[in-house]
């Protein structure tokens, strides 16, 4: 019911411009300056309203086009060739309202089976996580098993923030990512997303380079900086000598609270640069190792629904250092988000 009150104004308006595009025509005469203005109203609604709607405008369009041409009385050579255009017209506008109705709902199928599949996943993979971690509880001294119960929990949260970022990228396109905007202070977050992560990232190669800051609160949505800081670290991490270490710090720019995460790997290619963002690139440094490539894109996409920005940046003597840029709050905000039970994000 809601969705169909939703699309009134759309009809409504979609109506009022094709009444408008015909009287233009009518006076003008110049309909094939015009063609394409027809095309507007039948194309909101085919891929905004429903798709019967979308056809029956369609229709529509090719009406009014006939009764412009029968009143103006252009020439035409036989007299029922008016009636063959015509028919030719309503054709190309069908058409073009099935096409547009048929890739929308495909789209909107797509990222319901998405949704779906994402929740069929995590159903299993939250059962998996929860033995290991109570397996993990009554462990004793034996550290061969310990080490296996670490590597399951760190594939899980890997599988997990997988899942989660072919989740956003479907609720960005379908407008439907919802933030929840909060003073985080970042003195106290970085300590404890650190501690939280233990059970699933080697924390040991992670050297905090920040301290307490009163100055440095920034207005974010908690969990999904847990997101996206997470994910940088995963990545320095994950591309980077097992023996080095990644800096992980936060700094005041002016307006604005700089979270920074730097490694020593390979580094960024220049041509890779321009691409390192988009959804499912993946730079020929990294092809070889396992991933979706949308890890980056959902942090740029994550960052930005927050007002901030995202960078990369190559070090001359090889690593990349990527800097999280995001609006700062009024000092005395709320302090650090924490996830109910202190699970590990993603864990």
């Amino acid at each position: 019911m809601k969705a169909r009150a939703r699309s009134v104004p759309l009809y409504v308006g979609a109506a009022a411009l094709l009444a408008a595009i015909t009287w233009i025509d009518y006076v003008t005469g110049y309909e094939l300056g015009l063609f394409v203005l027809y095309f507007a109203p039948v194309a909101l609604v085919a891929w905004y309203g429903r798709r019967s709607a979308g056809l029956w405008f369609a229709v529509a369009a090719g009406a009014c086009w006939f009764v412009v041409d029968w009143l103006n009385k252009p020439p035409y050579a036989k007299p029922l060739l008016i009636y063959w255009e015509t028919f030719m017209r309503t054709a190309s506008f069908v058409a073009i309202a099935a096409a547009l109705g048929r890739i929308r709902s495909d789209l909107a199928r797509r990222e319901e089976l998405l949704d779906v599949i994402s929740h069929d996943l995590r159903s299993p993979l939250s059962v998996l996580v929860g033995q290991a971690q109570l397996l993990r509880r009554r462990l004793g001294h034996d550290a061969f098993v310990a080490a296996r119960v670490d590597a399951i929990l760190r594939c899980t949260s890997r599988m997990d923030h997988m899942i989660e970022d072919l989740l956003d990228s479907a609720r960005k396109r379908s407008h439907r990512l919802a933030l929840r905007l909060e003073p985080v202070r970042v003195g106290q977050y970085l300590p404890e997303l650190i501690e939280r992560c233990a059970p699933v990232m080697d924390v040991a190669r992670i050297r905090l380079e920040q301290r307490e800051d009163a100055a440095l609160v920034a207005r974010a949505d908690p969990s999904r900086l847990d997101r996206i800081v997470v994910n940088l670290v995963a990545n320095a991490l994950k591309y980077s000598p097992p023996e080095s270490v990644v800096e992980l710090g936060a700094t005041r720019a002016d307006r604005w609270v700089e979270i920074r995460v730097a490694d020593h790997g390979p580094g960024i290619a220049p041509a890779d640069l321009p691409h390192l963002f988009e959804r499912f690139y993946r730079s020929r440094r990294t092809a070889a190792r396992d991933g979706l490539g949308l890890g980056l894109y959902s942090a740029r996409l994550l960052v930005e629904e927050q007002g901030g920005t995202l960078r990369a940046e190559a070090t001359p003597a090889g690593g990349a250092t990527f800097v999280v840029a995001l609006p700062a709050a009024e000092e005395g905000g709320a302090g650090a988000h924490r996830p109910i039970g202190g699970e590990a994000p993603g864990g």
